[in-house]
């Protein structure tokens, strides 16, 4: 039973974060054609609050299913791709919301949230960009 668990567990994470891209221009084009919200994440692979967001926060179901219907989510591993393509970084996880038109919307967030929380933040987000 508890192995079955740990694979249930495992194919939620990921198909939960299969939908995330690391091509930053594929997702600004996809946005144009969707009219949809770039959700821009930079993280690292040694950031601990990037791992709790991608096993416990992105799975949410309430969270990935407004993420699909509104965002076009994007992670930029700023090991792999050092260049932060103009964004100011204070920490990983660093996000960025952008309008389909590539123009940011409201305040960066840096660092993780439970996923009420997080799930509020894109509310307000998909909120402000209309």
């Amino acid at each position: 039973m508890k192995k079955i668990l740990i694979l249930l567990t495992s194919l939620t994470f990921v198909f939960a974060t299969s939908s995330w891209d690391d091509d930053y221009d594929y997702a600004i084009e996809t946005a144009k054609e969707e009219k949809k919200i770039v959700l821009l994440m930079f993280s690292s692979k040694t950031c601990k609050v990037c791992t709790y967001m991608k096993t416990k926060v992105y799975p949410n179901k309430e969270v990935q299913d407004y993420i699909n219907e509104h965002f076009v989510p994007v992670e930029i591993d700023i090991d792999e791709y050092p260049q932060t393509l103009g964004y100011k970084l204070l920490g990983t996880p660093t996000y960025y919301f952008l309008s389909f038109e590539g123009k940011q919307i409201g305040e960066a967030m840096i660092g993780g949230a439970k996923a009420h929380a997080f799930l509020q933040k894109l509310k307000e987000v998909k909120k402000a960009s209309q």
